[in-house]
C-alpha cells in the first residue's frame, strides 16, 4: 500500500477542475422556433441528433443535409405541412454543432369532415359520445393522432360491444397542403349486435352452482366485454379460485351468439396468518388466524382467530355458508370467548351467534343475527353474571373511491338490538347505535376526516348489563387525550360505571408533509351518560402519520381540555 501524501486533497481537487476545463464540447443539435412538443417530434425524427463527437465528419455532413426532409415528416403528424427550416452545421476540435431555426407556417385545418357509423350501432348510446370524436371537426387543426385514435376506437368498442363483423366502408384523410385544408371520410358499418351465447364452465372441484353464483352473464343478452370483465374480478377475487380464465370463442360465434367459456383451477385452500400490532387502549397485540376458504363441494368457509394483548385475549370463529348468490348472501355460525381486563372494567365473556347477511338495494348489507352469551364482570361496584339472548339487525354501507388511504368517501352503520327475560336472559334492554364517517380530499393531498357515534339504550336494570353493552368514551378512536374507557358516568366510589347513552364526534385535518408522511390536528369531544345529563368532555391536538411498508402507523399527542388534570396523552397505533 502507498503512502498519500499529505496535501493530496488541494492537488486532487486541482486535477479534477483541469480535467473539467479541458474536456470537450458535446455534440449538439439546437432547435428553435417551435414550441416543446415539436421540439422533441423533431429530434426523435433527426438521425443528426443520435450521433456522437467521434462520428466521421463526412457522416454528420451526410446527416446534415437530410435534415430539412426528416423536420418535414416530423412536423406533418401536427398539420405543419409547409415549414421553413433553415440549417447551421459548424465544428471545432473537438465535436459538431447544428442548428435548426424552423418556420412552422400555418397548420392544415379540417375542412370536410365526414364521419358517419351505420348499422344498429348508430343508435347504441355508447358511440354516441365517443372521446375524441369532437377533434375532427372542420376549423380544427389537422392533428393525424387524432384521426388514427377515432379509428382505433371505434373498432375496439365495437369489438367489445359484440359488433364482431364491423369494419370501415371507407377510411380517408386527404391533404391538401397548398391550400392548408385537410378532408376526411369515416364511414363505420357496425353490423349486427350479437348476444351472449351459451356459457361453459370448466372445473370440477366445486358444485356449479357455487361458480354459477358469482356470474351474472345472461344468454340471449347483448354482447358487452365489461360484463366479462366484471365475471373476471369476482371470481379471482372470491378465494375459491386460483386461476380464471373468462374466454369470448368469437370464432364459434352462430346465429347472432358468442359462446362464453369459463375455467376456473382451485385457489389456496389453506390459510395461515400471524399478525402484530400496539395501541395504547390493549397495549402490544399478536393474532394467529386460519382460513379453510373450501371446506366441501358447497363452498363452506372456516375463520378462526386467536388474540393475545396485555389488556384482552380470546378466541373466535366463524363458520360460513353461502346463499344463492355467495358475492351477496350467506349463513354464518360464530363463537367467541374472550377475557378483558381493562382499568375500567373486567369482563370474561362466551358467546355463540348465527348471522344471515345479505347486500340489499343501494349495496347496504344487512345483518340478522341471534346471539347467546354469558358474561362474568366486574365494573365499579357490579359485579354479576349475566346470561343474554339477543336478537338483532344491522345495517353497513361503505362508499370510497379506494380501501386503502382512501381521498373521499363515507361509511355509515346501523344497529339495533335487544333482549327480554322472557326470552330466557337475566334482564331487559333495547339498543341502537349508530357509527359514521366521512373523508374529503382538500387539494392533492391533504384531507378531512370526520366521525360520529351515537347510541342510545332503555334498561329497566342497568346495574346487570355487562360492560359490552354499556358505552364508554375516552382513547384512541373515542376522545383522545384521555385513557381508553375513562369516561361515563360514576358510581358513589367515584368509579367509572358506563352510560346507558353515547355522544361522540371527531373532526380532524391532514395534511401532506412529505413521502409517506402526514401531520394532523384534531378536536374531539363528547361522553356517555345517562338520561339528559350530557356533559362534552373535549380533547385536542396533533399527530404524524407514516404509511410505513408494513402498515399506517398513527401517533398523536392529544390535551384533555376539560379534565382536572390536564397533561399530554400519547395515542398510538400500529396497523389498520
Amino acid at each position: 500500500m502507498c503512502a498519500m501524501p499529505h496535501n493530496w486533497i488541494p492537488t486532487l481537487s486541482v486535477v479534477i477542475a483541469g480535467a473539467s476545463l479541458a474536456a470537450p464540447a458535446g455534440a449538439e443539435l439546437v432547435v428553435s422556433g417551435v414550441d416543446e412538443v415539436l421540439e422533441r417530434n423533431i429530434l426523435a425524427f433527426t438521425a443528426l441528433d443520435d450521433e456522437a463527437c467521434d462520428a466521421e465528419d463526412w457522416l454528420i455532413r451526410r446527416r446534415s443535409r437530410t435534415l430539412r426532409d426528416e423536420v418535414r415528416k416530423a412536423l406533418e403528424p401536427f398539420g405543419y405541412y409547409q415549414p421553413t427550416v433553415s440549417t447551421d452545421l459548424s465544428f471545432d476540435e473537438d465535436c459538431w454543432q447544428a442548428k435548426l431555426t424552423i418556420d412552422p407556417g400555418d397548420p392544415v385545418r379540417y375542412r370536410d369532415v365526414d364521419v358517419r357509423i351505420g348499422g344498429p350501432a348508430a343508435s347504441d348510446p355508447a358511440f354516441s359520445d365517443l372521446p375524441g370524436r369532437d377533434k375532427l371537426r372542420t376549423g380544427n387543426v389537422l392533428r393525424h393522432a387524432d384521426y388514427d385514435r377515432l379509428k382505433q376506437r371505434l373498432q375496439t368498442l365495437a369489438a367489445d360491444r359484440g359488433y364482431i363483423e364491423a369494419g370501415f366502408e371507407a377510411s380517408r384523410l386527404e391533404v391538401w397542403p397548398a391550400e392548408g385544408v385537410a378532408d376526411v371520410a369515416l364511414h363505420f358499418a357496425s353490423g349486427p349486435r350479437y348476444d351472449f351465447g351459451e356459457i361453459r364452465i370448466d372445473q370440477s372441484f366445486v358444485e356449479a352452482e357455487i361458480v354459477r353464483g358469482f356470474i351474472d352473464l345472461e344468454p340471449g343478452t347483448p354482447y358487452d366485454a365489461t360484463e366479462l370483465t366484471q365475471t373476471y374480478s369476482d371470481l379471482s377475487q372470491s378465494l375459491y379460485f386460483g386461476s380464471v380464465e373468462v374466454t369470448p370463442e368469437i370464432d364459434s360465434a352462430a346465429d347472432g351468439a358468442i359462446p362464453i367459456r369459463i375455467s376456473v383451477q382451485p385457489g389456496t385452500r389453506i390459510e395461515y396468518t400471524i399478525g402484530v400490532g400496539y395501541s395504547t387502549d390493549i397495549g402490544m397485540r399478536f393474532r394467529a388466524g386460519y382460513r379453510n376458504n373450501r371446506i366441501n363441494t358447497r363452498g363452506h368457509r372456516l375463520l378462526a382467530d386467536a388474540n393475545l394483548a396485555q389488556t384482552v385475549q380470546g378466541l373466535s370463529a366463524e363458520y360460513r355458508i353461502p346463499l344463492g348468490d355467495p358475492r351477496r348472501e350467506w349463513f354464518s355460525i360464530t363463537g367467541a370467548a374472550y377475557v378483558e381486563d381493562y382499568d375500567t372494567f373486567e369482563n370474561d365473556a362466551q358467546r355463540l351467534g348465527v348471522r344471515w347477511t345479505r347486500t340489499m338495494a343501494g349495496d347496504w348489507l344487512r345483518t340478522v343475527s341471534l346471539d347467546v352469551s354469558n358474561e362474568s364482570f366486574v365494573v365499579g361496584e357490579d359485579i354479576d353474571t349475566t346470561r343474554l339472548v339477543v336478537p338483532g339487525i344491522s345495517f353497513d354501507r361503505k362508499v370510497a373511491d379506494r380501501d386503502i388511504f382512501p381521498t373521499r368517501g363515507w361509511r355509515l352503520g346501523l344497529e339495533l338490538r335487544g333482549t327480554d327475560e322472557a326470552i330466557g336472559s337475566s334482564t331487559s334492554y333495547l339498543q341502537l347505535v349508530t357509527r359514521a364517517r366521512w373523508i374529503r380530499s382538500l387539494g392533492e393531498d391533504n384531507r378531512v376526516l370526520a366521525r360520529l357515534a351515537l347510541g342510545a339504550t332503555a334498561s329497566k336494570d342497568f346495574n346487570r348489563l355487562p360492560p359490552s353493552v354499556r358505552f364508554f368514551a375516552g382513547g384512541d378512536e373515542s376522545i383522545r387525550g384521555f385513557d381508553f374507557d375513562s369516561l361515563g358516568p360514576l358510581d358513589a366510589e367515584g368509579n367509572v360505571i358506563g352510560g346507558a347513552n353515547l355522544l361522540v364526534g371527531s373532526i380532524e385535518y391532514e395534511y401532506h408533509v412529505r413521502g409517506d408522511f402526514y401531520g394532523a390536528v384534531f378536536v374531539d369531544a363528547g361522553n356517555a351518560f345517562d338520561g339528559m345529563d350530557f356533559a362534552p368532555e373535549t380533547g385536542v391536538g396533533v399527530g404524524v402519520k407514516w404509511r410505513s411498508p408494513v402498515g399506517l402507523i398513527r401517533l398523536y399527542l392529544g390535551y384533555p381540555l376539560s379534565a382536572d388534570d390536564r397533561k399530554v396523552r400519547v395515542h398510538l397505533r400500529l396497523g389498520a
